[in-house]
C-alpha cells in the first residue's frame, strides 16, 4: 500500500478516493434513492425493498432506452456523428464535461422521475384485492 502511496502521492490518491466515491453514489443513486423514499418520510411504503428494486430497474430500462435513441440518433445523422467524434478525440475537459452531462444527469433526472412515478402508486399497486381469500 505505501508503495502505491509513494508512487502516486497523497493527493492524488485521495483525489482517485473521491471519484471512485462519487461514481458508487451516482451509478448506485437508482436504488438508494428510491430506498430513502420508501422507508423515510411521513408515511413507509409498504414492501420497500420490492419498490426499490422496481423503480431501480425502471430508472435504468429509461435510461438505457435514451441511450438507444441517442445512439440511433447519431447513427442518423452524420454531421453530428463527425462532430461528436471530433471533440471525443481531443482529450480534455469539454470532452469529459460532454460525456458527464450527456450519460450522467438522465439517470439521476430517470431515478427521481421513476420514484415519484411508482411511489404515488406503490400502495394501490401492493393493496390485496377484495376477492384475495386468506390462508388457511
Amino acid at each position: 500500500m505505501m508503495q502505491v502511496v509513494e508512487t502516486f502521492g497523497l493527493e492524488l490518491m485521495a483525489w482517485m478516493g473521491g471519484v471512485a466515491a462519487g461514481y458508487l453514489a451516482w451509478a448506485s443513486a437508482p436504488f438508494w434513492w428510491p430506498a430513502m423514499r420508501a422507508f423515510g418520510g411521513r408515511r413507509r411504503l409498504p414492501r420497500p425493498l420490492l419498490f426499490s428494486a422496481c423503480a431501480g430497474c425502471l430508472a435504468y430500462a429509461a435510461y438505457l432506452g435514451l441511450l438507444v435513441a441517442l445512439r440511433l440518433l447519431i447513427l442518423a445523422v452524420p454531421p453530428l456523428s463527425a462532430g461528436l467524434e471530433q471533440l471525443a478525440s481531443h482529450p480534455g475537459i469539454a470532452a469529459t464535461l460532454l460525456a458527464a452531462l450527456v450519460y450522467g444527469l438522465p439517470l439521476l433526472v430517470f431515478t427521481g422521475w421513476a420514484a415519484r412515478f411508482l411511489g404515488a402508486r406503490w400502495a394501490r399497486l401492493m393493496a390485496p384485492s377484495a376477492d384475495a381469500q386468506p390462508a388457511p
